[in-house]
């Protein structure tokens, strides 16, 4: 593995001139029944295989297409399926937005904060072995952040509202569970809603922390859980690290949603981050910014290990990303449906318009996909081939 750092993204470029566009779907179609026979002792998940298999069909006759013709000169035009897999870039992207638009019929329209929930690298592991455990994740932020609310609202009948979203990667695409977390900066009950804006992150990292590790030794084996659990409490003795900095999106919740859920719905890796590829060596050179220092690296790792990197954050089958809670949960939420809502839901049918295949490639590439590349009309649907 071979690692460049840089201060800018122009001075990647000035060293690694990006002379062509690589795809996600081509490196699995060149490369993934030889990481089959690479990866022969690794277990690889069904869902993996049904993800891969279902982004390698994306946009080919086995997924059918639709016939669309020019009612002036004749010209017909076959728009192929997609395949819907949030492991396919072209299809993520279009899942996200709906997911974002969703969310936003959701949400009541205050201030969001928008917080980070992380364990330290020594933890990850075990989330790995067994990806149930991620739910522990979940569970953690809501003790810690519900029980501080009933400390502070004892008295009355209010409770916060939010939602988490899991990422179980960092920028360079290696494991690394976290959460993000969006919560309103208000508390509602009783009909009425009471704005919020203090978030003590220092007593929620300690928090945090003994909820975590708690809800953990109790999931393993205690006798040797117990020199980790000591062994955080020394390192880490601050708590583990929090992000709760005020909104900086300047009370925008639509902003913030969408910064949250920016990597929900699509792939892991975006494909324009690609350098080069050395097929000859088998190796794959790409660029990700880190976190703190905001340097870019450039990181040169085999191919199999770039698809092995991958395929590891396919979530399970059924395994909620997304969860509600508070006054945002499914029980709760009629409860408050006299409040304002980011979206009202009459409006969703036209945002839905926006997000149609059409008007994606619109916003893309600045030309309508129907409209016929020899006289310009507007091409007719026909009808569906399977």
């Amino acid at each position: 593995m071979v690692v460049n750092v840089f201060k800018t993204e122009a001075d990647i470029y000035s060293v690694y001139p990006k002379n062509r566009k690589y795809d996600i779907k081509d490196i699995f179609k060149e490369y993934w029944n030889d990481f089959l026979i690479y990866a022969k002792d690794l277990t690889i998940r069904d869902v993996v295989h049904s993800n891969v298999s279902k982004m390698l069909n994306c946009k080919t006759t086995s997924l059918g297409y639709n016939l669309w013709q020019c009612p002036a000169c004749n010209y017909e035009h076959a728009q192929f399926n997609t395949c819907k897999s949030r492991f396919c870039n072209s299809c993520g992207i279009k899942y996200s937005k709906e997911r974002t638009l969703h969310i936003m019929t959701k949400l009541i329209d205050v201030t969001h904060r928008h917080m980070v929930f992380t364990i330290p690298d020594i933890l990850w592991d075990f989330f790995r072995e067994d990806r149930d455990r991620l739910n522990i994740l979940f569970e953690a932020v809501n003790i810690t952040i519900s029980s501080w609310f009933q400390k502070i609202k004892k008295s009355e009948n209010f409770k916060p509202g939010f939602l988490q979203v899991l990422h179980t990667y960092g920028r360079d695409n290696k494991w690394h569970p976290h959460i993000h977390l969006l919560i309103a900066e208000a508390t509602a009950g009783n009909n009425e809603i009471r704005k919020i804006d203090f978030f003590p992150y220092g007593m929620l990292r300690k928090r945090f922390q003994k909820i975590f590790l708690d809800l953990l030794e109790r999931e393993l084996d205690k006798i040797n859980f117990r020199r980790i659990k000591n062994f955080c409490y020394l390192k880490w003795d601050k708590g583990f690290y929090i992000r709760a900095k005020k909104n900086e999106f300047k009370g925008s919740s639509k902003k913030a949603l969408e910064y949250v859920l920016r990597y929900c719905g699509k792939p892991c890796f975006a494909a324009y981050r690609i350098l080069n590829i050395d097929y000859d060596n088998g190796l794959i050179t790409f660029w990700y910014q880190e976190s703190v220092n905001h340097f870019f690296n450039v990181e040169s790792i085999p191919i199999f290990k770039f698809i092995e990197r991958l395929i590891m954050h396919i979530p399970d089958y059924q395994f909620k990303t997304i969860r509600y809670y508070g006054f945002y949960a499914s029980r709760s939420h009629k409860r408050f449906k006299e409040f304002r809502i980011l979206i009202d839901k009459l409006k969703v049918p036209w945002f839905k318009s926006f997000i149609k295949w059409r008007f994606l490639l619109m916003a893309s590439f600045k030309k309508d996909p129907l409209e016929c590349p020899k006289c310009d009309t507007i091409m007719l649907f026909q009808k569906l081939l399977l």
